[in-house]
């Protein structure tokens, strides 16, 4: 845990750093299903967040398809409920809501010279990761005891967690961000429910 932790406050200090100037804030919404095989209690999430990236490199464009574009680096926050689907082996629906908190590098090469582009005006690849902060909880016949006995391992954990996908901008600030993403590092007492691996679209606005 303090490993993590250590790694994304180096992480956040390098891209301040480095940054040249604010490339974009953008608040976003998912929608996403996990792939969960241990347990699939919780196969469909819902995000809420936002991205603050600064511009760090740009190269000019002179013409189509000359790997133009803009280099991004900084954070990405949100917050995930992953919604009970069916009931858990002890004939309770679990609820996760997660804290992922994690540093993002992206480049999005520009699209505004090439010919069939249409609104699209950049895309490109982004890499996340850092650290999440997951809580649980149970509803459904005697929850109420059955959290109040659970162990705070149980309650609240936190795991490395990671994202890999693409974005898509086009005109008006709107942007299509879609990737494959997952949390890795603690199985404690034999829970899985942070060790999913997922996919997630989202829609944002940029400011």
């Amino acid at each position: 845990m303090k490993k993590l932790l250590v790694f994304a406050a180096l992480l956040c200090c390098t891209f301040g750093l480095f940054a040249a100037e604010l490339g974009y804030i953008q608040p976003t919404l998912g929608l996403g299903p996990a792939f969960s095989t241990v347990d699939p209690d919780n196969q469909f999430g819902i995000s809420v967040g936002a991205d603050v990236d600064w511009k760090v490199w740009e190269k000019a464009t002179t013409h189509a398809h000359d790997g133009s574009g803009k280099m991004y680096a900084g954070l990405d926050l949100a917050f995930e409920y992953w919604i009970p689907t069916q009931d858990s082996d002890l004939h309770q629906k679990w609820h996760i809501m997660k804290l992922p908190l994690q540093g993002n590098f992206a480049y999005e090469f520009d699209t505004t010279q090439m010919a069939g582009a249409g609104p699209l005006q950049a895309v490109g690849p982004w890499i996340s990761m850092g650290v999440s902060l997951d809580f649980g909880a149970a509803s459904g016949d005697g929850a109420s005891d059955y959290n109040k006995n659970l162990d705070t391992a149980d309650k609240f954990r936190a795991s490395f967690v990671w994202g890999l996908g693409a974005s898509l901008a086009f005109e008006g600030n709107w942007v299509l961000k879609a990737g494959f993403g997952g949390n890795a590092g603690n199985n404690h007492h034999g829970w899985h429910w942070n060790s999913d691996e997922h996919f997630m679209a989202e829609v944002a606005y940029r400011f």
